[in-house]
């Protein structure tokens, strides 16, 4: 029986497949547990009930962008890291990111181990 530590991960984004890539990519490592959500307001209503140890979110979804999701992260859970990512990085769009509360703003264009990388930086 191992005692070592399970960190919770929660993805928000509208492409299923991108969610379920990133969840398998983070699953090779082990004490990481992953959930994911297409659906913006159901990620809301899971992290108000819920408690993670990092939330990695898409800036562009048709039904709430990721700054305005990130701000209803923030009314709940001020502390989580938060990792934005984008496949339209600018720098415009890395400083609202940040002044919304982003922890990191990361192309989605990036390798499974700098995506990792990330992660493991992000999570205390």
């Amino acid at each position: 029986m191992s005692n070592q530590k399970i960190h919770r991960i929660l993805l928000v984004d509208d492409d299923k497949d991108m969610c379920e890539s990133l969840r398998d990519v983070i699953m090779l490592t082990p004490g990481y547990a992953v959930d994911y959500f297409i659906d913006p307001f159901q990620a809301i209503e899971t992290i108000k009930a819920a408690d993670y140890d990092l939330i990695i979110i898409d800036y562009k979804m048709p039904e709430m962008n990721g700054v305005e999701l990130l701000a209803h992260i923030r009314e709940s859970h001020p502390e989580v890291p938060v990792i934005m990512l984008t496949a339209f990085i600018s720098n415009d769009l890395i400083q609202q990111a940040k002044d919304a509360g982003a922890t990191k703003v990361l192309s989605k264009v990036l390798w499974p181990s700098d995506l990792l990388e990330q992660i493991n930086s992000s999570i205390k």
